[in-house]
């Protein structure tokens, strides 16, 4: 057979997406449509969002980012710990009412918006206020999740943040209000401090959990908690637990709240029964 009639054959080139070296270096975007607990490596090619790492140890960690040209983030006041020369920084109150709410609460009634309005990268370094850890959620478009006022460290600025008001709070040892973050057109990063690890708690439908009041750190807006005794008046009294918060879930769908792994309340009066003690 000639050369000129023989058939070509045709390969289909298969290729391949690199998101890490090479030189088709293609950027992922991290999609998902729940509330999710993500750690900073499923974000290190997303150009969405600034970069940022864990820094420090031994239960004192806080976030670090790097801030490109323009990039900004909004962080509550006081947790600021160190940044770059370039990086400027405007303050803003929320709102009259929203500002009074959370200062009853006992929170930062300012909110610090950190820019880096050069070509040169600039960097921040944020913590909370406990030993503990830090912890990223990715908030989808749509989504409005709420935390305990005092866990918030910053937030990327395309987030809503205002303030939820739960008397019941009070008694769950919380304070009078917590943090509302809602996310309206584009996903958003949000960054919470614990009192040691972050531990999601799936609830299925039809099912609860009891929790120990100053362990639950972060929750779904309508989500519905009842706060009773851990048993009879004497486990109410003598036992060391005294009220727990109790969720159920009466939806159709499975949900998750986080919890820290230690309560801050029940810390907090630990310390404040030794100073009366040694007084």
């Amino acid at each position: 057979m000639n050369k000129d009639n023989k058939k070509i054959k045709h390969i289909k080139i298969k290729t391949e997406k690199t998101y890490k070296g090479g030189t088709n270096n293609i950027k992922k975007k991290f999609s998902s449509d729940i509330i999710k607990l993500v750690e900073p490596k499923e974000l290190i090619n997303n150009e969405e969002f600034p970069k940022f790492s864990y820094i420090g140890g031994s239960g004192f960690y806080g976030v670090h980012f790097t801030l490109l040209k323009n990039q900004e983030i909004r962080a509550d006041g006081g947790t600021m710990n160190y940044m770059s020369g370039n990086i400027e920084i405007n303050t803003t109150s929320g709102g009259i009412m929203s500002s009074l709410f959370r200062g009853l609460s006992g929170s930062s009634i300012f909110y610090n918006i950190f820019k880096n309005p050069t070509i040169y990268n600039g960097f921040i370094n944020l913590s909370g206020f406990y030993p503990g850890n830090v912890g990223c959620f990715y908030i989808p478009p749509g989504k409005k999740f709420c935390l305990v006022h005092d866990t918030y460290i910053c937030s990327t600025t395309n987030l809503e943040i205002s303030t939820k008001l739960r008397l019941g709070g009070f008694i769950l040892g919380y304070g009078l209000a917590f943090v509302k973050v809602t996310s309206i057109n584009t996903p958003g990063l949000l960054f919470i401090s614990s009192f040691g690890n972050i531990i999601p708690i799936p609830i299925n439908p039809g099912s609860s959990v009891s929790i120990d009041n100053g362990v639950l750190i972060g929750f779904d807006e309508n989500l519905s908690i009842n706060t009773r005794s851990v048993g009879g008046f004497k486990s109410l009294l003598f036992s060391g637990e005294g009220l727990i918060s109790n969720i159920t879930n009466s939806g159709n769908y499975p949900i998750t709240i986080y919890v820290q792994s230690r309560s801050k309340t029940a810390y907090i009066d630990h310390i404040k029964e030794m100073v009366r003690t040694k007084r």
